[in-house]
């Protein structure tokens, strides 16, 4: 994937999203769109390196103490 479409892809997402609310109110979206993205970014570089945490705190751009916290918050 091109990385330019990666901002297609999001809003892509999000169109759907709000108009799955049917009018509902949105709340915290920011938030929410933040966690899913780095649990299911950090998800496939511990998968591509299989589940080795050095080399995948190296590839995202993290000390290996916070990639175990994040591991731990999201459950992976």
């Amino acid at each position: 994937m091109n990385p330019i479409d990666l901002p297609a892809c999001i809003n892509a997402k999000l169109e759907r999203y709000f108009e799955q609310l049917n009018g509902e109110s949105a709340n915290g979206v920011f938030k929410m769109v933040m966690q899913e993205t780095e649990s299911v970014t950090i998800k496939f570089v511990l998968d591509a390196v299989e589940q080795n945490q050095s080399e995948a705190a190296r590839i995202l751009g993290m000390n290996r103490g916070t990639l175990k916290k994040k591991i731990e918050l999201y459950k992976l």
